[in-house]
């Protein structure tokens, strides 16, 4: 037995059929090639999913591209694999799994199934404090109930999950308006009670497309002349947001722009699909029915949008505002 594992044909030959692989290698393998997602896809995905996985094969490895979503996917391979081991047999302490007796979790709604299995994969013991509104859940694998987001994670302890009920950053008469959208965006979900009185109700502007550039800059400088010193957002569908800034500019308005960092600037013109976790004092919401339109989980946008201001909120649009806003 000891020759025949030390004969280079024979190691060739087990090699072949059963190579050692990395989860790189594994996912190298298994994106680039139709046939293998294919034959991993039956009974899961449909044709147009697991093509839609397909990439050009790599010249090597190294030069192999992988998206943030992989991230989770090459976990799930190395818990499948396990480590490489290295010519002496020993494993590589950078490759073994590194747990946590508590795990704390913030915006949980928005990672997917597999993101949290790798995220359970590195508790100790279950023991985990997660946090989120399943009402801003907008990624392509929403959850509709805390029982999805909880099917995923460690079932060593029992679970407890504990709403929160009462709202201290939202005016009322913001959150009242909020609370028509998310009962369409998220009927499992309860508002909570705001228990702030707000100066003012949330300004619902009516225009045409053709004045709305300018009914935008009004209100603005009118915003920004009231909330003095404070941040003020133009939060608007992605795809207004440089047409947005051109206007501004022409207005000679100072102004910054929003990305994965935060706001820039007192006022900011920020893109929907970025405005989640920002608090402003006042925020103008653009032709909310285009932000519904164009996003995944549009009523659940719009929710987030409408709940960012701790002060003032319009509404701007020229399009009929969506039915459940009425």
């Amino acid at each position: 037995r000891s020759a025949l594992r030390d004969l280079p044909e024979f190691r060739a030959v087990i090699n072949y059929i059963w190579p050692v692989l990395t989860p790189a290698e594994l996912l190298h393998d298994l994106y680039s090639s139709k046939a293998l997602l294919r034959l991993a896809a039956q009974k899961v995905c449909t044709t147009e999913e697991y093509e839609s996985l397909h990439r050009q094969r790599a010249e090597s490895l190294t030069e192999a591209k992988f998206s943030e979503a992989d991230v989770a996917v090459l976990d799930e391979a190395l818990s499948l694999l396990g480590p490489k081991p290295r010519r002496n047999g020993r494993i590589n302490d950078a490759d073994e799994v590194r747990t946590y007796g508590h795990i704390v979790i913030d915006e949980v709604q928005d990672l997917s199934p597999m993101q949290l299995r790798m995220i359970s994969r590195r508790s100790l013991n279950g023991a985990m404090t997660i946090v989120g509104d399943i009402a801003q859940a907008t990624s392509a694998h929403a959850p509709a109930s805390w029982k999805e987001v909880l099917a995923h994670l460690p079932k060593k302890n029992p679970s407890r999950i504990i709403g929160l009920t009462v709202g201290y950053r939202i005016p009322r008469q913001i959150m009242e308006l909020a609370t028509r959208v998310l009962k369409a965006a998220a009927p499992l979900q309860t508002s909570p009670v705001s228990v702030r009185e707000g100066d003012e109700t949330p300004k619902i502007i009516a225009t045409t497309v053709a004045a709305l550039f300018s009914e935008l800059i009004k209100d603005t400088q009118r915003m920004v002349d009231e909330l003095s010193g404070g941040n003020v957002a133009i939060v608007c569908p992605d795809s207004m947001s440089e047409t947005i800034s051109a206007a501004l500019d022409k207005a000679q308005i100072a102004h910054g722009h929003a990305g994965v960092s935060g706001i820039e600037a007192g006022l900011t013109v920020v893109p929907v699909s970025v405005v989640k976790g920002l608090e402003l004092d006042g925020v103008i919401v653009v032709e909310p029915a285009k932000i519904v339109a164009a996003q995944m989980h549009g009523l659940r946008a719009l929710y987030v949008a409408l709940t960012r201001s701790t002060k003032q909120l319009s509404v701007l649009h020229s399009e009929p505002l969506p039915k459940e806003m009425i």
